[in-house]
């Protein structure tokens, strides 16, 4: 979702004149943190069948990619829209910890964004950052239970806590595009005024 958002805000602030230059000016205190959590759910989800410790350790190593999250969304908590990404945050936290470790799936919402080939891999308990949904999965409605499908060109399933973070990443970056307009449009008027 988070690089959906991204696209849709470039998009967004190219149809609203803003400048992409913008973005640059985005102040990130503390990157590597999120960089580095990027990197250690995108090494679970994709070398857990190559390496059995991932699924060894998955609850912890998922534990500590919240703890990089939630370390740098403290260090930027002065940006109203990094709060807005640490609500997504949380709730994704709150419902894979009481879940043990794996985000909850639903095979119904799975089917209907006609992701159907993740279905045997998620059901054998071969993902390391997912796990199928069932009757005993707790807080249902924070799960992977909502739905972009065809003909969005990438369908996929989703969390509230997802969509939050996609809206706080939506905001954080038109507003930047936005702004550096807003600052280049007055700077201008200063001049033409000078």
């Amino acid at each position: 979702m988070i690089f959906d958002s991204l696209s849709a805000s470039l998009i967004y602030g190219t149809l609203r004149r803003g400048k992409i230059s913008g973005i640059a000016d985005i102040d990130i205190k503390k990157p590597s943190l999120f960089i580095a959590a990027f990197v250690l759910e995108f090494g679970m989800l994709n070398l857990a069948n190559k390496f059995h410790v991932i699924m060894e350790y998955r609850s912890y190593i998922h534990f500590f990619v919240y703890l990089l999250l939630f370390i740098g969304l403290w260090y930027n908590k002065d940006n109203r829209y990094f709060r807005i990404i640490s609500i997504g945050v949380l709730l994704n936290f709150i419902v894979i910890f009481v879940n043990g470790g794996r985000m909850p799936v639903s095979v119904d919402a799975l089917k209907v964004a006609g992701l159907n080939n993740l279905i045997p891999d998620l059901q054998a308990n071969k993902i390391a950052t997912h796990q199928v949904l069932t009757s005993s999965t707790r807080l249902k409605f924070l799960a992977d239970v909502l739905v972009l499908p065809k003909p969005y060109p990438l369908p996929k399933t989703f969390s509230i806590g997802d969509f939050i973070m996609a809206t706080g990443t939506f905001l954080l970056v038109t507003n930047a595009m936005l702004k550096k307009v807003k600052n280049h449009d007055g700077t201008r008027a200063k001049e033409q005024n000078s």
